[in-house]
């Protein structure tokens, strides 16, 4: 059983969705304005915070990725807006991994990194790294998918494996180019943008996203291949992920909780038991992050009350049960302890 979208909590979907590192919306902000548009007005259309527009270290959702890639290519009309953000793309842009992968030993090396990190790229594909026979490697960009949606926009594969490419021209030759690339996208009005940008035949409406590459090219040493350089930024990567998979196991937490409050299950045994963990090791994960069952629950509870209260006509009585009180009476006690005041005091105040 589910709460309906005006009772929960704000930040909290339960739609499938997935996450883009930061640093890719200040590739988007600099085309943008070098094609003279208020990259400002269009973030703000397509539900991104304009204040973490500059943080590499934040992340920003496809729902609102895949908003601003419309946007984008609505405003200024061209199709291969994803090949011109991709030009913007530096270091910085894919956080410590981009300083990893510049670092590394062969453009392989860089390929097999990607592949390990995919996490922190976008978590809405899977990049799989494939050797064959006669020495030449595929690098696929699978994409995710939500209610018969993909995650990742068209224009968002564009401009990944675009940056790819343009990521190994700086990192090793300028004149270096794909065997081959795939997209599932449908043909541009212009294909022969995009064999201009990768200097390949590139192929429209193929089964999967994919770069093929000649074994040669990627095993060649790098000039700025650096060891110990890369070893110490993908410690920085591992950091960030586990930052971002203890995040990500909150809001699973707090969905789960709110889904269970309406049958009265709130303990730690109830939501381990709908994430498929030991609650003992859910225990331990949460205290990891300085918090408790209990505490998430209780700030869960505070938020939902007022809600409630504020913005529904339900009785106290129905607030209680929704948020899995086994007495209406209880949850007066609880939210004159959050508040100082009662429920119906709330309400009348705010009203």
């Amino acid at each position: 059983m589910k709460l309906s979208q005006d009772s929960q909590i704000p930040g909290i979907s339960e739609k499938q969705t997935s996450t883009v590192v930061g640093g890719w919306s200040v590739a988007v902000a600099r085309t943008l304005a070098a094609l003279g548009y208020d990259g400002d007005s269009l973030f703000r259309s397509a539900g991104i915070d304009l204040s973490r527009k500059q943080d590499t270290d934040t992340r920003f959702s496809s729902d609102n990725t895949r908003k601003l890639w419309a946007l984008a290519l609505t405003q200024t009309g061209q199709e291969h807006i994803g090949l011109l953000v991709a030009n913007y793309v530096c270091p910085t842009t894919f956080h410590a991994l981009g300083f990893s992968l510049w670092a590394s030993s062969s453009l392989l090396a860089a390929l097999q990194r990607m592949v390990r990190f995919e996490v922190l790229l976008n978590d809405g594909c899977h990049l799989r790294l494939n050797q064959h026979s006669d020495n030449r490697y595929s690098f696929t960009m699978q994409i995710r998918q939500s209610d018969n949606q993909p995650l990742v926009a068209a224009e968002g594969v564009d401009y990944f494996l675009a940056a790819v490419v343009k990521m190994f021209r700086d990192m090793s030759d300028s004149s270096f180019a794909p065997l081959e690339v795939n997209l599932q996208r449908p043909p541009p009005a212009n294909p022969e943008i995009w064999k201009d940008y990768f200097r390949c035949p590139v192929n429209f409406e193929a089964p999967d996203n994919c770069l093929l590459f000649s074994g040669e090219p990627l095993q060649s040493p790098l000039p700025t291949g650096n060891p110990l350089l890369a070893e110490q930024n993908d410690k920085l990567v591992e950091d960030y992920l586990q930052r971002l998979q203890m995040a990500d196991l909150l809001g699973q937490v707090r969905s789960t909780l709110i889904n269970l409050m309406p049958l009265g299950l709130t303990t730690l045994e109830d939501v381990a038991a709908e994430l498929n963990m030991v609650p003992r090791t859910l225990q331990y994960k949460l205290s990891q992050h300085g918090t408790t069952i209990q505490t998430l629950r209780d700030s869960i509870r505070q938020e939902l009350a007022q809600q409630y209260l504020q913005f529904s006509r339900k009785s106290i009585t129905e607030i209680a049960y929704s948020l899995g009180f086994s007495d209406p009476a209880h949850l007066n006690r609880a939210f004159k302890r959050w508040t100082g005041e009662t429920p119906t005091a709330f309400r009348t105040r705010h009203l």
